[in-house]
């Protein structure tokens, strides 16, 4: 299920950054490296949400600096749902 999950959350930031050749490391960050703003993260926690029908509260958007943040919020809802 982790590969799922990493291939996704992968999927939709090249998508987002419109290159799909973007190199992501778990340690890429989200704003610095994949060039997201506050709207584009937005929309990530939204696409996220519907692709794995988790809920993401607001205030967790705000913790979510790097692609390894991003997939442990992923896991940890996910682990709430099973």
């Amino acid at each position: 299920m982790e590969q799922l999950v990493r291939y996704q959350v992968e999927r939709m930031l090249r998508r987002k950054h419109r290159n799909p050749a973007l190199q992501l490391t778990p340690t890429s960050r989200l704003h610095e490296d994949v060039g997201l703003d506050s709207i584009d993260m937005v929309e990530l926690v939204i696409n996220l949400e519907h692709r794995f029908h988790i809920e993401i509260p607001d205030p967790e958007l705000e913790t979510l600096r790097t692609v390894q943040d991003v997939l442990n919020c992923v896991d940890e809802h996910l682990a709430e749902v099973i």
